[in-house]
């Protein structure tokens, strides 16, 4: 069976990419979480999906333009449920000490706007709490995948892509060539675009496949019988219940 991991923590019953959201994850039983990583304007690693924090807060801006304690004036629970009012924006330490048991912890690195040291300030981090063998580092931005690798090669590292060029490009030569290339222990591709027979290469070149964003019945029930590794969902509870029924 895959393992379960929660999309942005259980964001169905918290606010995306909040502390409240991983803590949820990690009560329903996921094996792990998925999460994305920014610098802020002072060098912290902080978690949130967008560039801005326009859409997940009561503040406006870019993140990298803004200090961890001006981001942290900001409310990121409000938005979801007033239950939730007061939720501040999360850094990466934060969060690892809440899922740092977990079986994987994706952290998703977005490929930065201008020139920053993101990638190695989140292998630091990652080297400080000592949870090497259950992290794996994912980007859309090959660079990135490869930087990481150079690095630190211990750490696992996934080829993030959706619909679009690159991804048109990359399955043109040959997903598992592609990745393999990269040096990826993982390829991350959007749910309709990968294929039993990718699925079958990429095991076949020793590579996991992690598809997202897994949520409905036909979609859990397909692509566990692919054989994909994990499930990145926000349904966690839901999808455990199809794994069940499934074996």
């Amino acid at each position: 069976m895959p393992l379960i991991i929660a999309h942005r923590g259980a964001n169905k019953y918290a606010p995306q990419n909040t502390l409240p959201a991983f803590s949820k994850a990690v009560e329903l039983l996921s094996d792990g979480i998925e999460t994305d990583v920014h610098l802020s304007k002072d060098g912290e690693i902080v978690i949130c999906h967008n560039y801005t924090i326009d859409a997940t807060s009561n503040g406006q801006g870019l993140i990298d333009g803004m200090t961890l304690s001006e981001l942290r004036k900001y409310d990121f629970g409000s938005y979801f449920s007033s239950d939730f009012k007061g939720t501040k924006i999360p850094t990466l330490a934060e969060l690892i000490e809440i899922v740092k048991k977990m079986t994987m912890v994706n952290i998703e690195i977005k490929a930065p706007k201008k020139p920053n040291d993101l990638v190695k300030r989140t292998l630091d981090e990652i080297h400080k709490f000592g949870i090497e063998k259950n992290v794996i580092v994912s980007c859309f931005d090959p660079e990135c995948i490869r930087l990481s690798k150079e690095l630190a090669p211990e750490i696992k590292t996934g080829f993030l892509y959706e619909t679009g060029d690159l991804a048109d490009e990359a399955r043109k030569y040959g997903i598992a060539k592609y990745c393999k290339e990269l040096k990826a222990d993982a390829a991350h591709p959007e749910k309709i675009l990968i294929t039993k027979e990718e699925v079958d290469s990429l095991h076949k070149a020793g590579m996991a496949v992690n598809p997202w964003t897994v949520n409905e019945y036909d979609e859990i029930v397909t692509l566990t019988r692919m054989g994909c590794d994990a499930l990145i969902t926000n349904v966690p509870d839901f999808c455990r219940n199809i794994l069940e029924e499934i074996k």
